[in-house]
């Protein structure tokens, strides 16, 4: 792309400033109605809608109350045992292990299936969960808004590790609780027979442990999010270096990475060592407390049994039922650490659920919007406005927005994301956005041009930065492009040229005006900068179609490379079938000339060019134009050249004063 650089998406003043909205997002994070709603918005879609999702689960659930069932009547076969030791009753103990053996080798079967079953079904609601993000990660270009806002950081650490995390522990703490509770039912009818006091003090000692470790650990929450976001720059920053290798080298840069990349790593260290402290003060609590379970029932039931009126079977059993009770009441206690962990997980999802239905709530130009689906296919997302409907019948798109209903469901996110939005500005000094009713800035009006037409007709367009200053680029741009016409757009740098297009494709809708132009799937966008998809080179020519879709024959393929001077490259890289690093094996002249190839095999109505000739001489540039001009395809290109004036009938100019449109043949070159 051009000279068109965003503002910071978020500048404090001072310090002071910055650390108070850390605070307060810390607070946001540590807020357990957030966390619940965020848990219950993210789980419920799946046991509501997912194929096999209830069957699956009360299946789990079947195995866990057994495998509960199986630890009472343990607890009773440990109980005999202990009493014929007491009595030295021989045959009774040989009785108690026969049992215990038959018991175990007939439980064994429930107990391992039921953790393969709960696997399994974490497993299943991974894939679900992660195809139906991934249907509104890219619908509507949603992977683009969260790189350009800034605000949600590291998406693909959330999608491929963050997901799993979360179903794995939900199912597996679920699981936790209800059989817990089971359990608290079963042994507090044991402990109660026993010694009724006993359950009393239990409950009395649970319920101090679990106010304890709640403000002890509190801060552990806000600490186990910001280590996974550290963790993800950190990561983020060496493949970085592994991406840009060969400019690395050429800048001998290998210090200031390497600098950059210790400081991330540092910053991430330094959390943990706060994360670990923390933890260790906890421990200091949660060790105590476990270890005085072991001693407190014996203390409260050994008068009793002193007394003789307590066989030594019956004592046995009472430490197991309180043990079981305790962990069942304790159940805060034992999991908080991994629990924190569990909430920055949730948190982050979240977020970038938030991000994506505020975004869908809030923009009028994205009603049409498909947000994923539960058979999601890559063309899903290339669907054109009001095409597509963004609750549709189909998919998780469906399924999550009748979580509360449509209206309800955009409300409530929308509610949090304003609510998060305010509590940020409540300690900067800005005016940037406004948030009454949801609304953020006004939108550019985009509609299709009628009967197919290749024509683009822009009134009155003011273009201002996606950022949350929303600078303005330009103001009141007008102008028409008729089928097969040609237009450049030329000026400084950072004067909006390259946004233009941004505009154009849908991909900036901040400002004002109108904007007509064909169906995105009869257009065609070459960045500067050309992306090379993992895959085959026959699946770069016919990108972004899938090859299963694609009409282009191996013949009209290779027509394509011979265009533009590409004619060697299957024969030099093994064919058309070859799966390569695309990008590090071409050069950036190849690279755009390929994606000229690919543009003359996706045969669009328009293309939008945007200095994607920049690293090629004047003689292949002109070949690849008088191509294009020659198959009758318009076009609007954004360059520097003067070269480039006589492949194009129009020329918008593009500066900090004034925007002028003019035909070429008036316009001296």
């Amino acid at each position: 792309m051009s000279g068109d650089t965003l503002e910071p998406t978020s500048v404090a003043p001072n310090g002071d400033i910055t650390a108070q909205r850390e605070a307060n997002l810390a607070k946001q994070r540590q807020d357990p109605r957030r966390l619940w709603f965020l848990f219950w918005t993210l789980a419920k879609p799946y046991w509501k809608y997912g194929p096999g999702a209830k069957t699956n689960v009360c299946w789990v659930v079947f195995l866990g109350l057994v495998r509960s069932g199986l630890s009472v009547v343990f607890s009773f076969i440990s109980r005999d045992f202990w009493t014929a030791l007491h009595k030295k009753d021989v045959p009774m103990f040989w009785r108690q292990i026969t049992l215990f053996t038959v018991v175990l080798l007939s439980a064994l079967p429930i107990l391992v299936w039921y953790s393969y079953a709960k696997d399994r079904l974490a497993l299943r609601w991974r894939k679900w969960y992660t195809e139906k993000v991934l249907g509104d990660y890219f619908a509507k270009r949603n992977y683009y808004e969260i790189d350009q806002s800034g605000t949600v950081d590291n998406p693909d650490q959330r999608i491929a590790e963050d997901i799993g995390s979360f179903t794995s522990t939900s199912l597996s703490f679920f699981m936790t609780v209800l059989l817990s509770i089971v359990d608290l039912v079963n042994f507090s009818l044991i402990l109660v027979s026993i010694y009724p006091g006993l359950f009393f003090v239990l409950f009395a000692y649970s319920s101090v442990g679990t106010i304890i470790t709640v403000l002890l650990g509190k801060r552990m929450i806000n600490l186990n999010f910001l280590q996974l976001k550290k963790e993800a720059d950190f990561r983020y920053s060496l493949i970085r270096v592994r991406e840009n290798a060969e400019s690395i080298a050429f800048y001998r840069g290998e210090d200031r990475e390497k600098f950059e990349i210790s400081r991330r790593f540092g910053a991430a260290f330094l959390n943990l060592i706060d994360l670990i402290v923390w933890s260790r003060n906890l421990a200091f609590f949660t060790t105590t407390y476990s270890y005085i379970i072991q001693i407190l029932p014996l203390i409260i039931v050994a008068p009793m049994y002193f007394a003789g009126s307590l066989e030594l079977g019956v004592l046995s059993q009472s430490q197991q039922a309180f043990g079981h009770i305790l962990s069942d009441l304790s159940l805060i206690v034992n999991e908080f650490e991994s629990l924190s962990a569990f909430s920055a997980g949730v948190d982050r999802l979240g977020e970038m659920e938030e991000f994506i239905y505020t975004r869908f709530g809030r923009d009028e130009s994205l009603v049409g919007a498909k947000m994923g689906a539960d058979e999601w296919s890559p063309t899903d997302s290339n669907a054109d406005d009001g095409e597509l409907d963004v609750y549709g019948e189909s998919g998780a798109s469906k399924e999550f927005a009748q979580l509360y209903g449509r209206d309800e469901a955009i409300a409530r996110f929308r509610k949090l994301r304003l609510q998060n939005l305010q509590r940020r500005e409540s300690t900067e000094s800005t005016d940037l956005l406004n948030l009454e009713d949801g609304a953020v800035s006004t939108h550019i009006n985009t509609t299709i041009t009628p009967n197919g037409e290749a024509k683009v007709v822009v009134e009155d367009l003011t273009l201002k930065t996606p950022d949350r200053r929303h600078r303005t680029l330009f103001e009141n741009v007008s102008f028409t492009l008729e089928n097969g016409e040609r237009l450049l757009i030329v000026g400084p740098s950072g004067t909006g040229k390259s946004s233009a297009l941004r505009a154009l494709a849908g991909l900036w809708t901040y400002g004002q005006g109108t904007v007509m132009r064909p169906k995105l799937e009869d257009m065609f966008f070459l960045p500067q900068k050309p992306y090379c998809t993992l895959g085959s080179l026959r699946e770069q020519l016919v990108y972004p179609t899938p090859v299963a879709e694609a009409a282009a024959s191996t013949a009209e393929l290779e027509t394509a490379l011979q265009l533009v001077n590409l004619e060697n490259l299957p024969s030099r890289v093994g064919g058309l079938e070859e799966v390569r690093d695309w990008s590090g094996i071409l050069s950036l002249g190849e690279q755009q000339r390929l994606a000229f190839a690919r543009l003359i095999v996706g045969k669009p109505k328009l293309a939008i060019l945007d200095e994607c000739s920049s690293a090629l001489d004047t003689a292949s540039e002109d070949r690849l134009y008088s191509h294009l001009q020659s198959i009758g395809i318009g076009y609007i290109s954004v360059g520097h050249r003067p070269s480039l004036y006589r492949y194009h009938n129009l020329v918008l100019r593009l500066g900090s004063d004034e925007q002028t449109v003019s035909r070429i043949d008036d316009t001296p070159s």
